[in-house]
């Protein structure tokens, strides 16, 4: 486009342009613009990318109010959603409460019941306890006495507990494993531990065994270890001797024990008497072996 010219030929003013045409600011004169092809073919352009514009502004518009009415549909999909949960767990809730009421009758008439049935019995046992001979409390305070018949039985019953425990491994000062086997476990001496602090009466009273232990390890020879299980529950027998289920334990040893990832046993006598019999707080008394 050529442009005649941007100030007034008159007063030299500046030029507005008003539709086809030209007007000074100054003077309000008027003049023509002079067109050529090119600038036809502007305008036809400038008008066609106004019009372009002016559709992606609709489209966006459009799109814009088509995300907000899907939101708007998802949301409260959501709320429908959360409104039927709420209602189930009402209704869950509701069921819980009808079901705890129930089991509270049942339990309820069961311990009427049986409340009744129990005066009635206890009525009649009041009639036979007269006569009835009494069932003897059971007695915990065993001594070396009652259990000298059954010791060897114990020592039996603890060395089988203790042979039950085959390998252990052990980590050198530069990290190797070396694998030991038990070859041996050999009874040295049995304590009764009583009036143990803080415990259940059948666990007031311990029986504790002491065993030389030996492992094996093929390239390192022979390890002498000592190591203790223990019976707890036991009980005089009003008829003699003592009740046992001779099932033998062993205590969770400390970081003193000789072995690596667990601690099997002890290197040391005393550490392994230390452990298994004083560290209990009761009185001990030494059992001696039955001949």
């Amino acid at each position: 486009m050529r442009i005649v010219d941007l100030k007034c030929p008159n007063c030299n003013g500046n030029l507005t342009k008003d539709g086809d045409m030209l007007v000074c600011n100054s003077c309000g004169a008027s003049f023509a613009v002079d067109y050529d092809e090119s600038d036809v073919e502007y305008e036809k352009l400038q008008g066609e990318a106004e019009r372009e514009e002016r559709q992606l502004a609709h489209d966006k518009e459009l799109l814009e109010k088509k995300f907000e009415l899907q939101n708007r549909a998802q949301m409260e999909a959501e709320q429908r959603q959360l409104k039927k949960k709420r209602a189930d767990d009402l209704r869950s809730t509701i069921s819980g409460f009808v079901i705890l009421g129930v089991i509270i009758l049942v339990i309820g008439s069961i311990i009427y019941f049986a409340t009744k049935s129990y005066k009635s019995l206890e009525s009649a046992g009041d009639e036979q306890a007269a006569t009835a001979t009494p069932t003897p409390a059971p007695d915990y305070n065993i001594t070396p006495d009652d259990v000298a018949d059954s010791v060897n039985d114990f020592i039996d019953a603890g060395r089988i507990c203790q042979m039950n425990i085959t390998e252990c491994a052990i980590k050198n000062e530069n990290g190797i494993i070396k694998t030991f086997h038990k070859t041996d476990a050999v009874f040295l001496d049995a304590y009764i531990v009583s009036d143990i602090p803080d415990v259940k009466d059948n666990q007031s009273v311990r029986l504790v065994l002491i065993y030389q232990v030996t492992w094996n390890n093929e390239e390192l020879g022979d390890q002498i270890c000592y190591d203790g299980v223990y019976f707890d529950g036991i009980r005089v027998n009003p008829n003699g001797g003592i009740i046992s289920d001779f099932s033998p334990k062993t205590i969770w040893r400390s970081d003193a024990a000789w072995g690596w990832a667990q601690a099997y046993s002890f290197e040391d006598y005393d550490q392994c008497y230390r452990e298994n019999v004083t560290a209990l707080g009761g009185v001990v008394t030494p059992v001696s072996e039955s001949e």
